[in-house]
């Protein structure tokens, strides 16, 4: 166990690539085109995704750790509930993934290799549009005429219920709370292409039983994501997406380290609804530039069902 008092340079690097790779699932960029997405009121979507991540995590240069890679497959479960809420559109949705990761690297000149799988922190979100849609009923939905500006907000729990143990230095779950508030905006033209923008940043709370019974604390964390979306038919759309984060240093037992996270995504995303209840939504992205952390290749192949309530 490391003494607050006496901690060198290397331990508080060491600590702080293991941090990092803890909580990479909360730093990497999700990039979520059409976020601002209508439906009637009274729908529900139930969510089947499979996802998988491969590249290499970028560490300082002064550690023994060479060529550090990760393999992560990810299977998630999600439902979406739309009400009315102050008379505006609302929707609710809760995310349960569970992951798969592997991480390579060589270590003092030898191999090393190590596997963890279990449950990942779970996810609750609410999102609300202010300006440009009505709650409407699924009878009076298709009637109306959308309008071309939207503005909308949401906020987004990370429920730290994922597999953790402190004797580990990897871990799928995180052991701490995290909270997203965000601010999105979208513009329709020729009611075909729709520009959207998004502010997003992120506050954890502290996690007292980190590595070793270390204790690590993360500063927030920023990101901006820009999308652009057409329309082929109702059924039918493709975007293309680029994010960028900032910010988000960690404190170790109280010692600031001063390396942000500095890294811009860019992606694409095809979706398509081949009849009123299933549908279908393929997802790349890549990080064309990273400082630190991670430096990966996503694909993401998901389901959704549709349904209403019967009356």
């Amino acid at each position: 166990m490391l003494i607050k008092s006496n901690i060198n340079r290397l331990n508080l690097i060491a600590l702080w690539l293991l941090a990092t790779l803890v909580y990479l699932p909360v730093q990497s960029q999700d990039l979520e085109p059409r976020l601002l997405s209508e439906m009637p009121i009274a729908g529900n979507i139930a969510v089947v995704n499979y996802g998988h991540s491969a590249g290499n995590i970028l560490v300082d240069n002064v550690l023994p750790v060479e060529d550090l890679t990760a393999n992560l497959n990810n299977l998630v479960f999600a439902y979406v509930r739309s009400f009315k809420l102050f008379n505006k559109l609302t929707k609710i949705d809760a995310v349960i993934p569970y992951s798969l990761g592997k991480y390579d690297a060589i270590v003092n000149g030898d191999e090393t290799q190590v596997s963890r799988n279990g449950l990942a922190d779970s996810q609750i979100r609410i999102s609300m549009i202010l300006l440009g849609v009505e709650p409407l009923k699924p009878q009076d939905y298709f009637k109306h005429v959308q309008k071309k500006f939207r503005l909308g907000v949401n906020f987004r729990v990370k429920v730290p219920i994922g597999a953790y143990n402190s004797s580990h230095a990897l871990n799928v779950g995180t052991n701490r709370w995290a909270f997203q508030t965000g601010l999105g905006a979208s513009y329709t033209i020729m009611k075909k292409i729709i520009i959207e923008g998004h502010l997003n940043s992120w506050f954890f709370t502290e996690n007292s039983n980190f590595f070793n019974g270390n204790t690590t604390q993360q500063k927030p964390l920023f990101g901006i994501q820009f999308h652009a979306a057409y329309i082929f038919k109702p059924s039918l759309w493709a975007a293309i997406s680029v994010g960028k984060t900032t910010g988000g240093k960690l404190e170790i037992n109280d010692v600031l380290q001063e390396i942000p996270q500095k890294n811009s995504r860019i992606g694409a995303t095809f979706a398509y609804k081949f009849n009123k209840h299933n549908g279908l939504k393929i997802a790349y992205t890549n990080g064309f530039t990273t400082r630190t952390g991670a430096d990966f290749n996503s694909i993401i192949l998901g389901y959704s069902y549709v349904w209403f309530d019967k009356k």
